[in-house]
C-alpha cells in the first residue's frame, strides 16, 4: 500500500511538474501584456501646405495601478533625430496624444515625419528608470477616411532596472528580452495577377523594422543592421536571399525592397538611413505564385552592408533583434519634409515573435542633478 501510494505521489509531482513547465513563458516582450516599456515601432505624420495634417498617429497610454507614475519619452525619426519629453500619469489614468500636433490629455512636442516612439517609467527627477509594470498602450494612424490600429510591444521589468541610469537592458532578467526573430503570414502583393485576399491591386504588404538595440543619447552611436529575410509560399518553397541594409529604423513596401522609384535618385525616395537592398521580387505573385506566403526576418551583421549605409559612415553593422509592425496600405505618393514617404494604413498588426535575444539595450540620457546656487 505504501508503494502505491509513493508512486502515485511521484506521478502526481511529475505532472505537475510537467504542467508547470509547459506553462512557464520565458520573459519576452509581446504586445498582449503590461509592462515598464513600452515601444511603438510606427509613427507617422504629415502636414499639407495650409497645415492641416493629411496623417497623424494618435498615441494611447493606460496606467493600470493606483498609484501616479512619471513617463520619459523619446521621438525617433527615419534619419535618427531624437527629441525627448516626460509627463506624470495619475493613477487609473488612461491618456492619448496626437504626434503630428503634441495635444491631447498630455501635451508633448510635436512629431513630424515616419519614425517611432519609446516611452517607459522614470523616477519623478527623471534620472533613472524605475520598475512600474502596469503600462500598456496602443498607436491608431489616421489618413483622411482611414485608419490603423496595432499594439504596442511590452517590456515588463522582473528585476530592479535602476541599476545603471540610462541604460534599459533587455535580458529577460532586468527588463523583458526581445524576440529571436520575427514571423508572419501576408497575402502576397499584386504584380501582374490581382491577389483575391486584398480585393484590388492597389493594396501592399509595408513593413517597419526597430532595432531592439537603440542609443537614444544626445552623443549617440547608430545602430546599422541587416535585416535577413527567409521567404515561403504556401507550397513551402523556400526563397532566401532577400536583405536589406539600414540604420535604426525601416520602413517600406515588401514589393520595393532593393527597388528605386522611377524620377528619384538611389534610395533617395524613401527614408534617407538606408543601404543596399535585395529580393523585392520574393514578396509578389508573380515569383511566389501563390496569394498567401510567410516570412522570417532577423538583424544579423553583414559585410556586405558595412561602409554602404547612409549615417552609418564607418561603424560596423551588428547582430540585433527586431520588433516591428505589418501595414496593408496604399502609397500615397506623398514624400515628407524630411524625405520619408508617407502611406495610408487600411489596417495593422505586428508579427509573431519567436525565441528569445537577452542582447537587447536601450541607452537613454538621464536628468543631471540641479545645481545650488554658490553661498554668499
Amino acid at each position: 500500500m505504501l508503494r502505491k501510494f509513493a508512486l502515485a505521489s511521484l506521478a502526481v509531482v511529475l505532472v505537475l511538474a510537467t504542467m508547470t513547465m509547459a506553462s512557464a513563458k520565458p520573459n519576452v516582450a509581446d504586445t498582449t501584456k503590461k509592462g515598464s516599456l513600452l515601444v511603438f515601432p510606427k509613427i507617422e505624420t504629415a502636414f499639407l501646405d495650409n497645415s492641416s495634417s493629411a496623417v497623424d498617429t494618435y498615441v494611447f497610454i493606460g496606467n493600470d495601478n493606483v498609484v501616479p507614475v512619471s513617463i520619459k519619452c523619446y521621438w525617433m525619426d527615419n534619419n535618427q533625430t531624437i527629441e525627448d519629453f516626460q509627463f506624470t500619469m495619475t493613477p487609473n489614468q488612461p491618456v492619448y496624444f496626437s504626434a503630428g500636433f503634441g495635444r491631447g490629455t498630455v501635451d508633448v512636442p510635436p512629431f513630424d515625419g515616419v519614425g517611432s516612439l519609446v516611452c517607459f517609467a522614470v523616477n519623478d527627477a527623471g534620472d533613472n528608470q524605475v520598475k512600474f509594470n502596469h503600462l500598456y498602450g496602443n498607436a491608431m494612424i489616421v489618413f483622411d477616411d482611414l485608419a490603423a490600429m496595432y499594439n504596442a510591444y511590452s517590456f515588463a521589468a522582473p528585476g530592479n532596472p535602476t541599476g545603471t541610469p540610462g541604460q534599459l537592458v533587455l535580458d529577460s532578467t532586468i527588463y523583458d528580452a526581445c524576440p529571436q526573430y520575427l514571423v508572419t503570414n501576408f497575402a502576397t502583393a499584386p504584380n501582374d495577377v490581382t491577389n483575391p485576399i486584398l480585393f484590388n491591386a492597389y493594396i501592399y504588404p509595408d513593413l517597419t523594422l526597430w532595432p531592439c538595440k537603440q542609443d537614444l543619447r544626445q552623443d549617440r552611436t547608430p545602430t546599422c543592421t541587416k535585416a535577413k529575410f527567409d521567404v515561403w509560399n504556401e507550397n513551402e518553397i523556400k526563397f532566401t536571399s532577400a536583405y536589406q541594409c539600414f540604420k535604426c529604423f525601416y520602413e517600406g513596401f515588401l514589393d520595393e525592397l532593393g527597388k528605386t522609384k522611377a524620377g528619384f535618385s538611389g534610395d533617395t525616395f524613401d527614408n534617407t538611413q538606408r543601404g543596399p537592398g535585395f529580393g523585392w521580387d520574393k514578396f509578389v505573385y508573380s515569383a511566389l505564385h501563390t496569394h498567401a506566403a510567410r516570412f522570417r526576418v532577423q538583424g544579423i551583421a553583414s559585410t556586405i552592408c558595412d561602409g554602404k549605409i547612409r549615417g552609418c559612415g564607418s561603424t560596423k553593422t551588428v547582430d540585433t533583434p527586431l520588433l516591428g509592425v505589418m501595414l496593408y496600405a496604399v502609397d500615397s505618393l506623398f514624400i515628407n519634409t524630411n524625405n520619408a514617404k508617407i502611406v495610408k494604413p487600411l489596417t495593422g498588426f505586428t508579427p509573431f515573435g519567436a525565441g528569445q535575444d537577452n542582447t537587447g539595450l536601450v541607452q537613454w540620457d538621464p536628468a543631471g542633478p540641479t545645481p545650488e546656487a554658490p553661498a554668499q
